[in-house]
């Protein structure tokens, strides 16, 4: 690999808005191919090898923004419905299994639903306090049943 094909595909990854391994791919060599041409871009051009470097550095960081959403689904209920079933949850001091059942979606989803931003803070409490006082009458249910044994 001569020197001046280095230079053009160090220029090639910094002029693009892409990654290492989306670059090597437009080139048609591997990956490692191509970091080991960036490595031999040290000694050949160090203004050009720092730049490459610094993009490589901007990749990672954005790389883990982006690392922590993906596969992640977006919000898909409105605010109007979270506060319905939160409300909902209250007032007929529903488990979270209840409210399962009575929505027909996952449990895990419709706690992080009416733990959510759309929720105000005095109705999550009463959440809380609902949760709870449904923990203490399933223990105590759970108590009667063992004493009557």
């Amino acid at each position: 690999m001569n020197e001046k094909q280095i230079i053009e595909e160090a220029k090639l990854y910094i002029s693009n808005d892409k990654t290492i391994s989306d670059t090597a791919c437009d080139l048609g060599i591997s990956k490692r191919t191509l970091q080991l041409h960036i490595k031999k871009l040290e000694a050949i051009n160090p203004e050009l090898y720092k730049l490459v470097l610094e993009k490589k550095e901007s990749n990672q960081k954005a790389g883990r923004r982006i690392g922590g959403s993906k596969g992640k689904k977006g919000v898909t209920y409105t605010s109007e419905k979270a506060l319905e079933v939160a409300s909902e949850i209250v007032s007929q001091h529903l488990t979270y299994q209840g409210a399962e059942a009575l929505y027909g979606m996952p449990s895990s989803t419709i706690y992080d639903m009416v733990h959510s931003d759309c929720v105000p803070l005095e109705v999550q409490e009463q959440l809380d306090l609902t949760a709870y006082e449904n923990q203490r009458r399933s223990v105590d249910e759970d108590r009667k049943g063992h004493f009557r044994k």
